[in-house]
Formats: structure tokens, C-alpha cells, sequence
């Protein structure tokens, strides 16, 4: 189960309850970063769980430009039975730098059409690229977001600088269903 929520079964109904802990804290993560309102819409809380080179990213802790150099291995709920497409983002809020942004983002990854969980069957639309904030321009911010599609993509090109995952997510009716951040720095 991802979000590291914790689940029991219950012996009479054999039914599974999730403990809503872990999405409110991801929740008051994202909101007290801005991310949300600012760059995801609202969603439930779920949590996106990323590892990259089996080291697992926390909301909010802190990974080398080294250790996220290659695509993470990602994972999110998919409900039984559910036939939707997925679509992963991954963005620096902080590009350039934190205090220089101007609320737009840098484009790291984009795969929209996602069979369920299984990445490589998606369309790339733009390659992953690791983490390369500019030396001395403090720590960034990088926002992974899984969404629920409501129909194919219709887009197989993006640019990668001043980004807007808002105004992008809204125009392809895409659902965000599960998050996650990190933050890296060249120092």
C-alpha cells in the first residue's frame, strides 16, 4: 500500500481501512509548500511512492543530484477493475532558483497514456532528466504527480522550461491522484 498508510483487515467483513494519517500529512506537506494550491489541484492525499535506486523518497527530504540522476521506480493505488490511462509529471518549482521562479516550472519528466502501473508501456513526452538546479541556488524543490486521465493524450511534445502543471493538467482534463516531493541542491 503506498503512502506508507497503514491497512488492517477486518475479521467479520475481510474489508481493507486505510489510515488516513499518512494522506493528511502528505496533504499539509503539499499545502504548506504551496504545491498545492499553486501547481496540483486538490486531490485525495495519496501518496505516489518513488524510490530511486531502491532509496525511497520521503515528502519533503532531502536527495543528491547523484541518487536522482536516473528515473525513479514509481508506484500508485489503482482501484480493482479501474481501465483508466495515467499520466506522471515531474517538475522543479524552483527553477531558477526559489526566489526567481515567477511560479513557473521546469519540465524533468512527463509520460502520459500509462496502462495501470506499467511506466514502459506509456508514451514519453518528455524524457526523464535528472535534477540540475543551478550551483549556489539553494534547494528545489521536485514535484512527482500521478493523474487519472479522461481520454488519450493529445500531446506528444512539451517544452521543458517555464511550465505551467496547472494550466497543463487542466487543459488535458487530468485528475491528480497521488503525489510526491523532494528536495535536492547543488551545492
Amino acid at each position: 500500500m503506498s503512502g506508507g498508510a497503514s491497512c488492517r483487515v477486518e475479521s467479520i467483513d475481510r474489508v481493507i481501512i486505510q489510515d488516513v494519517n499518512a494522506n493528511e500529512a502528505l496533504l499539509a506537506a503539499l499545502r504548506r509548500e504551496r504545491l498545492v494550491p499553486d501547481q496540483i489541484d486538490a486531490f485525495p492525499g495519496d501518496e505516489v511512492s518513488a524510490k530511486y535506486g531502491g532509496v525511497p523518497v520521503s515528502p519533503g527530504g532531502k536527495l543528491s543530484v547523484e541518487q536522482t540522476a536516473s528515473a525513479p521506480d514509481l508506484e500508485w493505488s489503482v482501484p480493482d477493475g479501474e481501465s483508466a490511462a495515467y499520466a506522471v509529471l515531474m517538475f522543479d518549482v524552483d527553477a531558477p532558483s526559489r526566489s526567481t521562479s515567477h511560479g513557473l516550472c521546469w519540465l524533468h519528466w512527463a509520460v502520459g497514456d500509462i496502462p495501470g502501473l506499467d511506466i514502459a508501456r506509456g508514451s514519453e513526452i518528455v524524457p526523464y532528466a535528472g535534477p540540475t538546479p543551478p550551483k549556489g541556488s539553494g534547494p528545489h524543490r521536485y514535484v512527482l504527480v500521478v493523474y487519472r486521465q479522461a481520454e488519450e493524450m493529445g500531446v506528444r511534445q512539451l517544452g521543458r522550461p517555464k511550465f505551467d502543471p496547472l494550466r497543463f493538467a487542466h487543459s488535458q482534463e487530468l485528475e491528480p491522484i497521488a503525489a510526491n516531493f523532494f528536495v535536492a541542491e547543488n551545492e
